[in-house]
């Protein structure tokens, strides 16, 4: 991967003096009063900032959010590592990435615990988005180290990389396939059971058909990847706390994998269908499907 190198890099050591008091960050647990920690070198690191730019850049923003640093000399990124209250024995760490110039709050988490009743370990060798929100930011860095950088290059970094994508091959997609199939065969069920008749048929029908599918690009940054499901006119989420490539995953069946019908579960606002999780944005399903057709991956699968 390219990285561009012309980058001004300012740290700005923010020190936390005593004990602090940690506001709630989305997507990590609740944390106690926070002692001073050493920040994770990977944080700071300008080279992971940006990664972590291009995946909100797929997923989260739009021109608008462009349009708020357009002109600007730097790009401040705030960060923090966070001491939340874990079980015993485990030793994830989480972060807190703050770009108050596009308004944007990123949670991350290196795990690191043991399943014990599985005998699995779970770790990360690098820091993965868990959860992106907006409002809420703090009112300035205290607490933050600061990393600043030319707009420039990482505007420069995004542009040229925009359309860089690794895809899963092999066995992880063999297991994404076998995965996917299964939850629609659930979904199938279901709607038979209930008496909802389905626009393609029965699953027998299904079995004789050819399928075309659109996978998204795997992130650096998150445990989560995308299948447009065309015939099917459906999204398919696969999502994780290990490394998708990671065989704990697939051995174990930690994994969460959640369908969207995108003709009935697509709502122009989450609050026409306020406490449900089961529904996405029109938005959401936008970007879901302009990484899957535009920057993703098209399969075709004939009948077995």
């Amino acid at each position: 991967m390219r990285i561009v190198h012309s980058v001004l890099i300012t740290f700005c050591a923010c020190a936390l003096s005593g004990r602090a008091q940690v506001a709630p960050v989305a997507g990590v647990p609740r944390a106690a009063d926070a002692a001073e920690v050493a920040l994770d070198d990977e944080l700071v690191d300008t080279k992971y900032l940006y990664k972590v730019v291009r995946h909100l850049y797929r997923w989260y923003l739009d021109e608008r959010d462009a349009e708020k640093i357009v002109g600007e000399d730097e790009v401040a990124f705030w960060v923090r590592e966070l001491t939340p209250e874990l079980d015993p024995g485990d030793r994830s760490r989480f972060g807190q990435i703050v770009i108050p110039q596009l308004g944007v709050s990123v949670a991350v988490k290196q795990a690191d615990y043991t399943i014990e009743k599985l005998d699995v370990k779970v770790q990360n060798a690098t820091f993965k988005i868990i959860n992106v929100s907006r409002g809420d930011l703090p009112p300035d860095a205290s607490g933050y180290s600061v990393v600043k950088t030319s707009y420039k290059a990482m505007r420069d970094y995004g542009h040229q990389t925009r359309r860089l994508a690794n895809f899963p091959e092999g066995e992880l997609l063999k297991r994404l396939r076998l995965s996917a199939r299964e939850k629609i065969w659930q979904y199938m069920q279901a709607r038979e059971q209930s008496g909802v008749k389905s626009a393609l048929g029965t699953w027998e029908e299904l079995q004789q058909m050819n399928h075309v599918l659109h996978l998204s690009p795997l992130s650096e940054v998150a445990n989560e990847l995308w299948i447009f499901w065309e015939t099917g006119r459906m999204l398919v989420r696969f999502a994780s706390d290990i490394d998708l490539e990671a065989s704990a995953v697939w051995d174990h069946d930690d994994l969460a994998v959640k369908l969207y019908n995108i003709d009935e579960q697509t709502v122009v606002s989450l609050d026409e269908v306020a406490g449900s999780n089961a529904y996405m944005t029109r938005d959401e399903v936008g970007r879901a499907l302009f990484n899957c057709i535009i920057l993703g991956r098209r399969l075709e699968i004939a009948p077995e």
